[in-house]
């Protein structure tokens, strides 16, 4: 990927054709994992996306080392899933009715402003030519707030919690299984970055 640069009131980047599918799948899985959690309460503008075709190795192969257990991402149960928690994260810890309430009124709009924002970029994504991607000023506070959800879905499977962990990833060998996932939850970081750069 070559770094986003400004034009007026856009932003643009050149993304490889692989960079492409990566982030729109991620995206794609985000969606499904929030929508799945809704069990029917949708709000306005979501709904799902088409599934990933199943021949697509790529995507397979990252399912695989981000559960790292073969199990598929949408049979862990949503209130259980640890990357719910970690994009829904409970206002109240030490206390369950306030919590439970807190989550009854903010958490439909807290879902569908994630997955519309993911809809904007997978959008985006999808009017690439030949990899050449442009982002409206308008969709940047989409961009960036779908990366962080990714970021923060792969963090949680790969088990960062701090910098220290990050570290210790950052460290294994070639031949370890996280450290592809973990290759590109530092990719998403760099375009985040990369991104903010151009539109400051």
């Amino acid at each position: 990927m070559r770094a986003f640069r400004r034009h007026r009131a856009m932003v643009s980047c050149e993304f490889e054709e692989a960079e492409v599918e990566l982030l729109r799948g991620l995206l794609g899985q985000l969606v499904e994992l929030l929508l799945d959690d809704a069990g029917g309460h949708f709000g306005p503008g979501t709904q799902r996306v088409a599934p990933l075709p199943d021949d697509d190795d790529i995507f397979a192969r990252l399912e695989h080392e981000m559960t790292g257990d073969n199990q598929d991402i949408g049979d862990v149960a949503p209130h259980l899933d640890p990357v719910l928690q970690r994009l829904f994260p409970d206002a109240y810890p030490g206390d369950p009715v306030a919590s439970h309430e807190f989550h009854r009124f903010t958490q439909t709009a807290q879902r569908d402003d994630k997955v519309v924002a993911a809809q904007v970029v997978m959008a985006d994504l999808d009017q690439c030519d030949s990899g050449h991607c442009v982002v409206p000023d308008d969709h940047t506070d989409a961009w960036l707030k779908s990366l962080t959800n990714v970021r923060l879905a792969l963090a949680v499977r790969l088990g960062i919690e701090c910098a220290e962990d990050a570290e210790d990833l950052s460290e294994l060998p070639d031949d370890n299984p996280r450290t592809w996932v973990f290759s590109i939850y530092e990719w998403l970081g760099w375009v985040q970055e990369s991104l903010l750069a151009a539109r400051d």
